[in-house]
C-alpha cells in the first residue's frame, strides 16, 4: 500500500462513479467498501487559525466526519484498489491511499 494525500476530481451520485488523479481519469469498477471517521481535531481549520496558520475561509466545524469509499477502478489499461477520502457533505476529496 502506498499513501499519499493528493487532492482529486470526483463524479459522485450516491457513491464514486470516476476520479480524476494526476491527468489521468479512472472510472469505479466496483465499491469494496465505505466507512466514516472523525477528523483529527489537531488538524481543522479552527486550530490551525489559532496557531497562527493562513487558512481559507470556510464553513466548517471543529470535529468533521470524514467519508472513506474503497474502490477499484481503472483505465482499460491498469486496474488498481483506491482509497478516495472527502469530509462529509462537502467536495474536498483527496486519494489517500492505493493498494497494489
Amino acid at each position: 500500500m502506498r499513501t499519499y494525500h493528493e487532492p482529486i476530481h470526483v463524479l459522485f451520485s450516491d457513491e464514486p462513479r470516476q476520479f480524476i488523479w494526476r491527468d489521468r481519469l479512472l472510472l469505479v469498477k466496483e465499491v469494496q467498501g465505505r466507512w466514516s471517521r472523525a477528523t483529527p481535531w489537531w488538524t481543522g481549520r479552527q486550530v490551525r487559525a489559532a496557531r497562527g496558520e493562513e487558512v481559507a475561509p470556510t464553513q466548517g466545524d471543529l470535529l468533521a466526519e470524514q467519508e472513506v469509499w474503497r474502490v477499484e477502478a481503472g483505465n482499460g489499461r491498469h486496474r488498481g484498489v483506491y482509497e478516495l477520502a472527502r469530509t462529509v457533505d462537502a467536495e474536498d476529496w483527496v486519494l489517500q491511499a492505493v493498494f497494489d
